[in-house]
């Protein structure tokens, strides 16, 4: 019977290869075989800030940690006060926001009501006012409860001149009226001492509302010789308006007047600050300053004149109106 030896050597490497051939491939293509990366230990130190103990730091964890700048796993009370400053200086700004937030929310609130109540008011001052022939604002209401020709008052804030007409008048005597002086065909017809100049009592009125609010009011005067328009400045005036008797008063440019007041007729008015200087036109004596009278210019005046109006030849139609104008009556020195 024939033996069989075995060579030591050759029965090594055979080992060798089956535990080889045992383990399985790494360099296998297959996926799922491939074996899950180890996950990363902490350290002792970080061990200690990982509080709920899931092996890992969250964000909370991982700002304790990197607070702990030696390594000691505990954060010292050097870094809990500086903590505790930085919570209350957050507090502080916090506190602070929530203050200005509630200013501005009152604020708010304000302007809210604010423009409710603007608007209330401006629904009714519209029921209540309304808006003249002369662009001004009125209302629609009496000036006064006293008042018995119904006028509006004039509402607005802006400062407006105000010119009115003087009408040279006599007094009646037998009722208390005035009576105008100027005829239709633009002629006085009146007895010249007894006659004033005057203004109707509604415009009166409101020539003395204009007066108290600071308005300029003049007072005009259309000359029957001629047609020329003169005005006289009347406010703002100094001095006491009197409901009972004579005021004296005296306007921007230092001139006095007077001013009487017939509840429910007219207004009177006369004094320096109404009359014509001298060379101004005028109808009567009572038209010019003291020492003056209301006449024509002698002929030789008159002549001079008309030759100064024909230098107007290249417009005929004036230099007839200035010839005419030359035999109008004027202010002049009275003739002794």
């Amino acid at each position: 019977m024939t033996s069989i030896q075995k060579d030591p050597e050759s029965s090594t490497i055979a080992t060798t290869m089956d535990i080889e051939s045992s383990i399985p491939s790494t360099n296998n293509n297959d996926a799922s075989t491939t074996p899950p990366p180890p996950l990363r230990k902490l350290s002792s130190t970080a061990e200690k800030y990982d509080i709920d103990g899931d092996g890992k730091l969250n964000d909370a964890e991982r700002a304790m940690r990197n607070m702990d700048k030696s390594n000691r796993g505990y954060i010292t009370n050097d870094k809990v006060y500086e903590m505790m400053q930085l919570q209350l200086k957050t507090q502080k700004e916090l506190f602070h926001t929530k203050r200005i937030t509630c200013v501005l929310l009152v604020l708010v609130v304000l302007l809210a009501l604010s423009n409710l109540g603007t608007s209330f008011a401006a629904a009714h001052l519209a029921k209540e006012t309304t808006v003249n022939t002369e662009s001004q604002l009125i209302t629609n209401k009496k000036s006064s409860p006293s008042d018995s020709d119904g006028e509006p008052e004039i509402l607005g804030t802006q400062s407006t001149d105000l010119s009115i007409e003087l009408s040279r008048t006599i007094e009646n005597a037998s009722d208390g009226r005035r009576i105008l002086c100027t005829r239709d065909d633009g002629q006085l017809d009146c007895n010249v001492e007894d006659s004033f100049l005057s203004i109707d009592w509604k415009t009166c009125r409101k020539m003395m509302r204009h007066c108290k609010r600071g308005n300029t009011v003049s007072v005009s005067r259309t000359w029957t010789s001629n047609g020329d328009t003169s005005r006289y400045n009347i406010c703002p005036y100094e001095g006491t308006i009197h409901k009972y008797r004579t005021s004296t008063l005296t306007n921007e440019r230092g001139e006095e007047f007077d001013l009487e007041l017939t509840h429910g007729e007219y207004c009177r008015l006369e004094g320096e600050a109404l009359v014509q200087s001298e060379g101004e036109v005028c109808d009567v004596s009572n038209d010019c300053a003291v020492g003056l009278g209301c006449r024509m210019e002698g002929e030789d005046e008159i002549e001079r004149c008309k030759i100064v109006c024909q230098r107007k030849r290249w417009a005929q139609r004036l230099a007839d109106e200035c010839k005419v104008d030359c035999a109008n009556t004027k202010c002049l020195p009275e003739i002794e």
